[in-house]
C-alpha cells in the first residue's frame, strides 16, 4: 500500500492539535531563534512564510512594534486559526494571519523589509523557483531569513519512525528530503542563498535541548509533515506503527530529539 496524496495544508491541519502540543517544546524556540537571526526592528514590515501557529511571526510582531506590520501566511487553516488566537491573546494588533499559498502571495501594501521562513522552504513544490518568488517581495536592501534542519538532526527519532513505518509499507521517496539535502549544511545554505541573487549570506547554527517522551515523540510524528506517511493506513496499522515506534525509541535509548538548526540570512 502506498500513501494517499494530500496537500501539505491538509496534512498539517489534520495534525494541528498535536502540532500545537509541540509549540512550547520546539516550534516556538525555533521561531525565536529565527527571529534572533533575522533581527526585525521597530517599524519594519515582515512577511512570515509558512507561519504555522505563529512561532516566528509572534516574536517578529513584538519586535517591530505598533508601527510595524507582520503578514503571516500558511496553507493550513487550522494552524492559521491557532496563530490568530495567540496573537489576540498577546494583544498583537500589528500581526495579520492569512490562509494562502505563500508561493503565490502578492504584498498588499508594498514591499517588505524582511521575509522569513522557518522550516518551510523544503516543502515548496519547487524550492528554487518558489524561494526566488519570496525574494521579489523584498525592497532593495531587504533581508531573507531561512531556517532549516541541519544534516543529521532528529536522527534517533527519525530512524525509529522510518523503521516502524516500513513494517507496514515501503518508505516513499520524498521531494522535501531531496530539497533539504541541498541546504542542510552551512556552506550549502549560504551557496543556495547566493544562487537566489542575494548577497552577504550568513549562517547561524543552533542546538536546542528537547527531551522526548513516548507521548511527545508520537505527537511530533502525527503533528508534522511525517503524518503524510501514515495516510492510507488502517487505524489498526497506525496503532501498530505507534506501538513499534515507542518500543524502538526505548530500545535505542532515544530520550532527546537532537534539534540542530541552521538559519541563513542574506540581503536583496
Amino acid at each position: 500500500m502506498t500513501a494517499q496524496p494530500a496537500t501539505i495544508g491538509e496534512v498539517f491541519s489534520a495534525g494541528a492539535e498535536e502540532f500545537h502540543n509541540w509549540s512550547p517544546l520546539l516550534w516556538d524556540p525555533v521561531g525565536q531563534a529565527t527571529v534572533d537571526a533575522s533581527a526585525p526592528v521597530d517599524g519594519e514590515r515582515v512577511f512570515d512564510a509558512c507561519c504555522g501557529a505563529g512561532a516566528s511571526a509572534l516574536p517578529a510582531g513584538r519586535a517591530v512594534g505598533p508601527g510595524g506590520l507582520v503578514d503571516a501566511v500558511d496553507l493550513s487553516g487550522a494552524l492559521v486559526a491557532l496563530g490568530e488566537r495567540r496573537a489576540r491573546q498577546d494583544g498583537l494588533t500589528n500581526l495579520r494571519f492569512h490562509r494562502h499559498d505563500v508561493t503565490a502571495w502578492a504584498a498588499p501594501d508594498g514591499d517588505y523589509d524582511l521575509v522569513q521562513c522557518a522550516l518551510g522552504v523544503f516543502f515548496f513544490p519547487d524550492m528554487d523557483r518558489d524561494a526566488a518568488a519570496l525574494t521579489r517581495l523584498l525592497r532593495p536592501g531587504g533581508r531573507l531569513a531561512v531556517t532549516v534542519w541541519e544534516k543529521g538532526a532528529l536522527g534517533g527519532w527519525g530512524k525509529a519512525f522510518k523503521g516502524t513505518v516500513e513494517t507496514e509499507r515501503a518508505w516513499p521517496g520524498s521531494p522535501q528530503s531531496d530539497q533539504l539535502a541541498r541546504i542542510d549544511t552551512a556552506d550549502g545554505l549560504a551557496a543556495w542563498l547566493e544562487s537566489l541573487g542575494l548577497s552577504d549570506p550568513r549562517v547561524v547554527r543552533r542546538e536546542l535541548a528537547v527531551p522526548l517522551t513516548a507521548t511527545t515523540a508520537w505527537d511530533l510524528a502525527v503533528g508534522s509533515g511525517t503524518r503524510a506517511l501514515l495516510n492510507g493506513l488502517s487505524p489498526d496499522a497506525v496503532e501498530r506503527v505507534r506501538a513499534r515506534f515507542t518500543a524502538a525509541l526505548e530500545a535505542d535509548g532515544v530520550r532527546d530529539l537532537d534539534v540542530r538548526i541552521l538559519t541563513g540570512t542574506a540581503v536583496a
